[in-house]
């Protein structure tokens, strides 16, 4: 069993740069994706959506790439032509417009176009030790994930045992329910009209309260769920849906179990069991 829930950040340094990776996974029912790029690598987007998927089929992922503290001195070029150029206007302008004020040619340095600085490229070294420092991330994502769905297993499992120690009591309770409510009726016609109730119609009120007050149906089928949920939480896969789907059904059988059943010791143990159906289902939610 695997949580959709988990984080990973992993750090480290190439000739170029320092660089911090980020991973955080939380619960959704798709696979989505958001990665923050930095300028520089921003066209690898696509490729490093698909290294996801290699790790993870469920879940809001979010990726976040941090480059720093560069070391490489990019070129610098300067624009000779241009220099000229703008040093020929400005003597234009200081004769006829400034007079005997001098400027200062520094100026003409800060004008667009005159100095240019090469664009930064990341070394296939350095992206390589990227993506591996990436790979790495994304599998401690996935190691958290699993461990903290070995702690939801551990949690459900202990749910659905405590809800089969209702289960137990609820059978054992209701064991003579339609026998007990045969022998209540019929002492309170007998307190009406006396020995001479009609047994023939005793027998069939009787036939007719124990087919609606009958749960074993309800409760061969809530066992029956039980042990498929336990043997669905063994297997490998995303079984988060599945699981949602089997306690659904589960509810179902227990509100069954309750409209059927009158007796307040009944519907207390049927308060138990939705609490915990209610938790499991919230539970799996977060399971891939």
């Amino acid at each position: 069993m695997e949580s959709m829930t988990g984080y990973a950040s992993v750090e480290g340094k190439t000739e170029q740069f320092s660089f911090s990776i980020e991973v955080k996974t939380l619960n959704t029912k798709f696979l989505e994706i958001y990665i923050n790029l930095p300028r520089i690598i921003r066209q690898e987007e696509n490729a490093y959506s698909s290294i996801v998927k290699e790790y993870i089929n469920r879940g809001k992922v979010e990726v976040n790439f941090d480059l720093f503290d560069w070391n490489e001195e990019r070129q610098v070029s300067v624009n000779t032509a241009l220099i000229k150029a703008y040093y020929d206007q400005l003597l234009t302008v200081e004769s006829k417009i400034i007079g005997d004020r001098k400027f200062n040619i520094d100026a003409i340095l800060g004008f667009d176009g005159v100095v240019a600085k090469g664009r930064t490229s990341i070394t296939p070294s350095s992206f390589e030790k990227l993506t591996v420092a990436y790979h790495k991330a994304l599998k401690n994502a996935v190691k958290m994930r699993r461990e903290e769905g070995k702690s939801i297993e551990k949690d459900i499992l202990l749910s659905i045992k405590n809800i089969g120690v209702n289960v137990q009591k609820i059978t054992k309770l209701t064991k003579n329910s339609a026998l007990d409510q045969y022998q209540k009726l019929k002492e309170r016609v007998s307190g009406l009209v006396g020995e001479g109730a009609d047994t023939q119609r005793l027998y069939t009120e009787f036939a007719l309260l124990s087919d609606r007050l009958d749960i074993n149906e309800e409760l061969s089928r809530l066992k029956d769920h039980m042990a498929k949920f336990k043997n669905t939480c063994s297997e490998k896969g995303p079984i988060g849906k599945k699981l949602d789907f089997i306690a659904q059904e589960m509810f179902r059988e227990i509100n069954t179990i309750a409209s059927k059943s009158n007796r307040s010791d009944v519907a207390h143990c049927v308060v138990d069991v939705k609490n915990l159906i209610d938790k499991i289902r919230e539970q799996c939610r977060n399971v891939v």
